[in-house]
């Protein structure tokens, strides 16, 4: 079971034009080679700094596109609690988070999915070929950001990597196409 927890306070009401997902292939475009979606922006939770570098991130590709970006935390519920009755509340449904958005002028939408299996509940909360942005660092060892990005890989998304440990945000001029709203 999945359940979809939406913050209306931080998402405002999605364009019809995007609701109905509209898209289509690019010219020349094969059925074997898969089109970016382009009706949002996602960002996948791994730890709450790693989060806001990827929001930062994104809200740039999604500002260009003129998409809205989604904020997801696939949360496992261990089998010993009911999955509606997780012990605690995710990170993303904290009032600091809620704030530090506010406060860093970041309009997402947030959604938080409760399951069992990260990979099972994949298809429910993103759709096919879509752009998914996920920060983190690369270690000697599998970091959960870098699982997270193999996860949506071999899902069949688009993910773009930010390496937190290299990751400076540019400063921004009043004539930059990627400049914040």
């Amino acid at each position: 079971m999945t359940r979809l927890l939406q913050h209306p306070s931080l998402g405002g009401e999605i364009p019809s034009a995007l609701r109905e997902n509209a898209w289509t292939p690019s010219a020349g475009a094969t059925e074997r080679t898969p089109t970016i979606r382009t009706d949002a922006v996602y960002v996948f939770y791994t730890t709450v700094e790693e989060t806001f570098t990827a929001i930062r991130v994104a809200n740039d590709f999604a500002a260009a596109l003129g998409v809205p970006v989604t904020v997801l935390h696939l949360r496992s519920v261990p089998y010993a609690l009911p999955v509606d009755r997780p012990s605690g509340i995710s990170p993303l449904e904290t009032e600091e988070f809620l704030e530090r958005l506010r406060r860093e002028g970041l309009n997402v939408r947030v959604r938080v999915y409760l399951c069992r299996d990260e990979r099972r509940a994949l298809p429910f909360a993103v759709e096919p070929h879509s752009l998914v942005v996920v920060a983190g660092h690369h270690g000697w060892w599998p970091t959960r950001s870098q699982r997270t990005r193999r996860m949506m890989e071999a899902a069949g998304h688009f993910v773009m990597f930010v390496d937190t440990s290299e990751y400076r945000p540019a400063a921004r001029d009043a004539s930059s196409p990627l400049r914040a709203a």
